[in-house]
């Protein structure tokens, strides 16, 4: 009995998956968000819709400054337009105590660069990155699962505690 419930679990998660590759818009990628932030200005919120400013349901939250680390934590996850496509960033700064109504609102269309993979052993995160001037680029990168894999020349070294300067499009 255990078998044939563990075969039926097996088969409807295998359909829950395959209906969530059909369903997904051609030219999108599953991924998840990560921000990293060279300004000094605290970013309370940012949001990825596509071009004509549909909400994809991927954001981030709580993005530091450069001098206190400059990185966001890690948003997962949601279809986005892929590599080469157009997305719009839209962001909200301030001061850290500051109250929503003082926060700042700024966007940006952006031409999403980097490689993605559909190796189910890899998995997909797009780097959205602040620079001064109210700049914003997002690129891919694609990382093996395994625990042996190496990690990708192309994540910013903040997110490893290392506060190294990145100029808008190295």
């Amino acid at each position: 009995m255990t078998r044939i419930s563990g075969a039926a679990l097996g088969l409807t998660l295998a359909a829950m998956f395959a209906g969530c590759a059909v369903g997904q818009p051609r030219g999108y990628v599953d991924a998840t968000a990560w921000s990293a932030n060279y300004t000094e200005e605290y970013i309370h919120e940012f949001h990825i819709l596509t071009a004509s400013g549909t909400d994809t349901g991927l954001e981030g939250i709580q993005v530091k400054e450069f001098s206190k680390g400059g990185a966001g934590g890690h948003e997962c996850c949601s279809l986005i337009p892929g590599v080469g496509q157009t997305i719009k960033v839209v962001w909200k700064i301030g001061a850290y105590n500051d109250k929503e109504p003082q926060w700042k609102t700024y966007s940006k269309d952006v031409k999403v660069t980097g490689l993605t993979s559909n190796d189910p052993e890899w998995f997909n995160f797009v780097i959205v990155r602040f620079f001064p001037n109210h700049e914003v680029e997002a690129e891919f990168v694609s990382e093996s699962s395994k625990f042996d894999g190496e990690p990708s020349p192309r994540v910013d070294q903040v997110f490893y505690g290392r506060r190294v300067m990145r100029q808008k499009g190295e």
